[in-house]
């Protein structure tokens, strides 16, 4: 069995109660969403999707909302961004009733107050519509998902066993690095740059320390975090941090600090790159690598990586017992299926 682990869509039958929610804001995001459904039917259209799992040899697939779609970038006040939350969870429910449970849909919740409206928005999209999991951006606004501000969500989520998809997003302002945006490379560098940042920050500031029951799933293979790790380990080693006060690191982490980034588990959706993934392999393990296309984003309609990414992970030459891991099994593990 291939469960595809990270991909994007909606239910396009219901695209107008997230216009509905989100107003202005929302309707600029949608214009250019069925632009690009043009050239990627299947990014809306769930039958489309269907088939092109089958013709490819998937069996299920892990959806989230369209990454430009999330509450958490809503402008205005809590009740504004809770209102398109559920919006957009009750577009992926519907997503995941009309495929007869191939879908697994990812659901989305404000992180901004909470308290005040994020927690029940979260409980009713795992308890009520079945959602599997939730997905965020790396950073609200600026602001990133460490902050004390944001404390209880993680410990909700780790108490109610809930997944957290990150996935990364522009920083709030390119002045410093405006260099960034010229040929797409905040997309290709920024982006997994974004990941690792966040991962990194979950993990000095005591948050995984603290929620060990976290199960968080990084875009991109953790952006690079495996290719990275022996500079980061030796760079924060406890002899290192001796006499570096301004590192700040939490004391609370009283495991080793390779214990921490091996409890994420970390995407293949790395634009086909078997080395990368071996990378991955060898430094945190077969345990915490899940199978990922992103479609429909890439190539052409997208179908290219259904095609070909799961012959990638094939061709690495791992065993079958690993590749089933791979394909079905931490992914499994992760969402409670």
């Amino acid at each position: 069995m291939i469960i595809d682990g990270h991909t994007h869509g909606q239910h396009g039958g219901y695209l107008n109660e997230l216009e509905k929610a989100g107003g202005d804001w929302a309707k600029k995001i949608l214009d250019y969403l069925y632009s690009v459904a043009r050239r990627k039917p299947h990014l809306f259209d769930v039958g489309l999707r269907l088939e092109m799992l089958d013709r490819n040899g998937i069996d299920l697939q892990v959806v989230t909302p369209v990454n430009y779609i999330d509450s958490n970038f809503l402008p205005g006040n809590t009740s504004a961004q809770t209102a398109m939350a559920r919006a957009i969870n009750d577009n992926m429910a519907k997503l995941m009733d009309a495929s007869k449970g191939r879908l697994l849909s990812v659901g989305n919740i404000p992180l901004v107050n909470f308290e005040s409206g994020g927690l029940q928005e979260m409980e009713r999209a795992i308890k009520a519509l079945g959602l599997k999991a939730i997905s965020l951006p790396t950073n609200v606004n600026g602001k990133p998902l460490d902050l004390p501000e944001f404390e209880s969500f993680w410990a909700r989520a780790a108490e109610m066993d809930v997944p957290v998809y990150i996935h990364p997003a522009n920083p709030i302002n390119q002045v410093d690095r405006s260099y960034e945006k010229d040929y797409d490379l905040t997309h290709n560098f920024g982006w997994p740059y974004e990941t690792m940042l966040m991962l990194t920050r979950l993990v000095f500031s005591g948050i995984m320390a603290r929620y060990p029951a976290l199960k968080i799933v990084s875009h991109h293979l953790g952006g690079g975090l495996p290719f990275m790790w022996g500079r980061l380990d030796e760079t924060y080693s406890r002899e290192n941090l001796v006499g570096h006060k301004e590192r700040n690191v939490s004391e609370s982490l009283s495991k080793p600090l390779f214990d921490y980034f091996a409890s994420f588990y970390y995407d293949t959706a790395v634009g086909g790159g078997g080395p990368a993934i071996r990378c991955t392999y060898e430094v945190f393990g077969v345990d915490r690598i899940v199978f990922a296309t992103d479609a429909p984003w890439g190539p052409g309609t997208g179908e290219i990586r259904l095609a070909n990414y799961p012959k990638v992970i094939k061709d690495l030459g791992f065993s079958e017992a690993d590749n089933k891991k791979i394909f079905e099994t931490n992914i499994r593990r992760v969402l409670n299926v």
